[in-house]
């Protein structure tokens, strides 16, 4: 019995982008598979403005998790096999502490296969995102575990891999997914726009399908290393998005970052 894990940075981040593959191996696969899920935050902060000021922290915490707890069971994966590793939204950071966090949890776990959102050629540059993808790749490619699990990226620029689904299928689970996180509408209604292009792209490039999840596949074997080389125009876009400040969320920090700039122009 395989064991899979999907990373997320926040409680909302699988939902459009492994929910069809997850469901799949859920509920449809002929194999039988162990499925976990690790949060890496709670969501702490994910409202947006300082009018919303007094709901971050603990309380929208627990609401954010009820709601994940909610669109798993949709999967049917139960809260016993979601786990949630105690950082703060906005505050992932990439280094030996939080590595470290993560080699521990792999080495109690033990999986197969790992998912988790791009962290080189990523068309969304939120560094939560990146350092949990960043973290991921630096752990297996350097050994630090004593076994190797396949790894995908998602959200990636240069996918490799694409799970084919059906258009009604954006209907009867896709919605129904993000409308479990009652506190993230402000933003998820907005990127369902994008996400039914990136899918219809995605599932060109894979035959008898309209559209698919993208996926790209890390390789560590020496063999096969040059898998991983991205064509220039993927490390053109990359730079691109990466330079963009909508593609990074804007947090309490960076607002009393602006406020005590103001200050002491006055």
């Amino acid at each position: 019995m395989a064991k899979i894990i999907f990373f997320q940075a926040h409680p909302d981040d699988l939902e459009h982008k492994c929910g069809h593959l997850m469901h799949y191996l859920a509920t449809k696969s002929k194999k039988n598979h162990t499925i976990k899920i690790v949060s890496i935050t709670k969501g702490e902060f994910g409202l947006p403005g300082p009018q919303y000021d007094k709901f971050k922290g603990n309380l929208l915490a627990k609401i954010r998790t009820k709601e994940l707890y909610k669109a798993e069971s949709i999967h049917g994966i139960p809260p016993q096999n979601i786990d949630f590793l105690g950082y703060i939204d906005g505050f992932v950071p990439f280094n030996t502490e939080f590595i470290y966090r993560i080699v521990e949890y792999l080495k109690k776990e033990k999986p197969e296969i790992i998912f988790a959102p791009e962290a080189m050629h990523s068309w969304y540059y939120h560094m939560d995102h990146i350092n949990t993808g960043k973290a991921l790749f630096y752990i297996i490619h350097n050994n630090l575990i004593n076994f190797t699990p396949i790894l995908y990226f998602y959200t990636s620029l240069h996918p490799n891999f694409f799970f084919g689904f059906k258009k009604k299928d954006i209907k009867t689970l896709t919605y129904k997914l993000i409308d479990c996180h009652k506190t993230q509408k402000w933003l998820l209604r907005y990127t369902m726009i994008p996400y039914q292009t990136f899918t219809r792209f995605a599932g060109k490039k894979l035959p008898g399908w309209k559209f698919a999840e993208p996926y790209r596949r890390v390789y560590f074997n020496k063999k096969k290393l040059y898998k991983n080389k991205q064509p220039l125009i993927v490390r053109i876009f990359t730079h691109f998005f990466s330079s963009l400040p909508w593609t990074k969320a804007k947090y309490p920090q960076d607002a009393l970052l602006e406020l005590k700039m103001k200050v002491r122009k006055k």
